[in-house]
């Protein structure tokens, strides 16, 4: 009877254990800003050995923004429940899904509280069965049309672009889960040159940048040469460039401290700083001082929105590059 017992608690405990650790995988790691072989082994709970072989590469090789490598993933994670969290926010965190959360801590829905203890699964390996495409829209596309024509959802549409509102843009670059509702990561989002220090921002390219920032997306944008005129914007449009508009009187204030006097000629290097999915950015752009066309905010004390350019934005009649917001851009991004 005795041994019974022993067997029997060490059967639990087995059990036990072995829900604490999760099986390792290789995954697919895109390279980030800020990135080198030994932050990604340490996340990873590898070695920069092993990633340097898996992908034939020295150690001491330098390794670049939206570079391609095999990782083997080796973590689990016992997590405590933070004020803010979300399971889409946890599953960007820890390269995972909404779906394989609550698998693992059998869950029946999506609300989790402040204190709640979880395991984190590292890998859902149903995860690399869902194929994916990159989706140029075009005019008259919509979340629906488009999670019809690939056999989706549109919430895994929105949520896998980590879109701020349901509004879609000419030329915007989705990617989209095919056959499938599961929630998925952005492909091939590349930067061109990382910022020369805080001061400044991240260069993007028009098509990648859009796809960080998104339509409804609100953001501060900061003088580069003074600092202490910022002012709160929302994303309000446009597919060539950025249309964007002040959120409130105070923040049309300071964009009149900013440039005098409204005029085209006004183009200044500013900084774009938001948060999305979770993420911290500051990006690189240019801005026109002059308002026009329409708006969706009427009680800030402007009529109209203003031109906001990335790299290689261009204008909405020529369809062409601006040098003078081309150089402004750059500055921005410190060269």
């Amino acid at each position: 009877m005795k041994s019974r017992k022993i067997a029997a608690m060490l059967t639990t405990l087995f059990l036990l254990s072995s829900t604490s650790v999760a099986n390792a995988a290789t995954i697919n790691y895109t390279v980030k800003a800020g990135d080198s072989l030994w932050s990604i082994s340490q996340f990873y709970k590898t070695t920069t050995s092993k990633i340097a072989s898996i992908n034939n590469l020295d150690t001491s090789i330098y390794i670049y923004p939206g570079q391609a490598l095999k990782v083997d993933d080796n973590r689990s994670y016992n997590y405590t429940v933070a004020a803010g969290d979300t399971l889409w926010k946890l599953s960007l965190k820890f390269n995972t899904t909404v779906d394989s959360i609550m698998k693992a801590n059998n869950l029946t829905v999506s609300t989790i509280y402040i204190g709640q203890g979880l395991y984190i699964p590292s890998f859902d390996n149903s995860s690399s069965q869902v194929k994916t495409t990159n989706y140029k829209t075009a005019a008259g596309d919509n979340l629906w049309t488009i999670a019809e024509k690939f056999n989706t959802s549109m919430e895994a549409i929105e949520k896998s672009n980590m879109l701020a509102s349901n509004i879609l843009m000419p030329g915007q670059i989705l990617t989209v889960p095919v056959n499938s509702t599961q929630i998925v990561k952005p492909q091939g989002i590349t930067m061109i040159r990382k910022k020369t220090n805080d001061n400044y921002g991240d260069l993007y390219d028009w098509t990648n940048g859009r796809r960080i920032f998104t339509v409804g997306q609100q953001a501060k944008l900061i003088d580069l040469e003074n600092p202490e005129l910022w002012f709160n914007i929302k994303y309000y449009g446009g597919s060539n460039h950025a249309d964007i508009v002040p959120l409130h009187y105070t923040d049309t204030n300071r964009m009149k401290l900013l440039f005098n006097n409204w005029s085209w000629n006004n183009k200044r290097p500013m900084i774009l700083k938001f948060t999305q999915g979770g993420t911290q950015y500051q990006l690189a752009v240019s801005l026109t001082g002059m308002p026009h066309g329409t708006t969706d905010i009427y009680d800030n004390g402007v009529n109209g929105h203003f031109d906001m350019y990335f790299y290689n934005s261009t204008s909405h009649v020529s369809n062409e590059t601006s040098s003078a917001h081309q150089k402004s851009v750059l500055t921005a991004n410190g060269q």
